[in-house]
């Protein structure tokens, strides 16, 4: 069973990371034929903060008037990076924040969840985990509490690479947040006739001698079941279906080195278990180790 998608969703603030979130989304609004929205969030303005009806005039008001100057440029950059050739609808929306504390995340994740199966693409900054840590990340944010799925493309990411797609990388374990995850890439596979490698990560090789044959048999078996239980959510598919045992202690590290030496434009779609912002910081998860290092576009789906 194939997941659609109606809408692509993608915030824009001129930044490099969010021209190259444009770029990789107007491929998947492509693939999905699905409409393309570029959102900027419009922080209030000092002269907000009085009741003085005057210096709530635009004209008047010259705060106002470079706020909407950087909304200007946010979206006209983002048109230049969509480029001429682009061949779906594309809309500007933007929106003001309801109070003086910033609260970018919250506002990204309310719009996103009043358009029924929309999916947002974030641009994502290089911090190192202790600025992370300290002082957190839009993306970050917004994938730990948003109900649909987020595809993140990092500021490390060119614009050229970020345009195109050649194949999915699709992590698999078995549950309910894997099979979310397949179900998404069965859409993207089928739309862009795009073929899918499925990736099992084990701590040694199933057909290793040195390891006794019944626990061979068993580690088999279960590779087996597993690639089985994804191949049913990707139900439609038909186009490639290629099965990769990754062998590795670390989940979250074969998958990265399988994610470099893949070359091409891959993009990953892998679930993620719901743990919290700050305990996943805190204590590791493999998505989240996976989003801050992958190599190419990620989408993060959680059940």
């Amino acid at each position: 069973m194939s997941r659609p998608i109606s809408q692509i969703v993608v915030p824009v603030d001129g930044s490099r990371a969010t021209l190259a979130a444009v770029r990789h989304a107007a491929q998947l609004a492509r693939l999905w034929q699905a409409p393309l929205q570029l959102l900027h969030v419009q922080p209030l303005y000092p002269a907000e903060l009085s009741d003085i009806p005057a210096n709530r005039l635009d004209e008047v008001d010259y705060d106002h008037e470079v706020i909407q100057g950087s909304v200007t440029r946010a979206f006209t950059q983002a048109r230049q990076a969509l480029g001429d050739d682009l061949d779906v609808e594309v809309e500007e929306v933007t929106l003001r924040e309801h109070d003086f504390v910033r609260h970018l995340a919250r506002e990204i994740i309310e719009h996103a969840s009043e358009i029924p199966d929309s999916m947002l693409v974030m641009g994502a900054q290089g911090l190192d985990r202790l600025g992370k840590l300290l002082r957190g990340n839009l993306s970050n944010a917004v994938i730990h509490k948003a109900r649909g799925p987020v595809c993140v493309v990092h500021d490390q990411m060119s614009i050229d690479d970020a345009e195109h797609i050649d194949r999915i990388l699709l992590p698999v374990d078995g549950s309910s947040h894997s099979a979310a995850a397949a179900e998404l890439a069965a859409g993207l596979a089928i739309s862009g006739q795009l073929p899918v490698e499925l990736m099992y990560c084990v701590p040694r090789d199933p057909d290793d001698p040195a390891t006794p044959s019944r626990q061979r048999d068993t580690e088999r078996r279960e590779c087996e079941w597993i690639f089985s239980h994804a191949r049913k959510h990707l139900d439609g598919v038909e186009s490639p279906i290629i099965e990769q045992c990754l062998i590795g202690r670390s989940p979250a590290e074969a998958i990265l080195d399988h994610a470099r030496q893949a070359g091409g434009k891959p993009m990953l779609i892998m679930g993620r278990r719901g743990m919290s912002q700050w305990r996943e910081q805190l204590l590791g998860g493999v998505s989240h180790k996976v989003i801050d290092r992958s190599p190419c576009p990620i989408t993060v789906v959680t059940r």
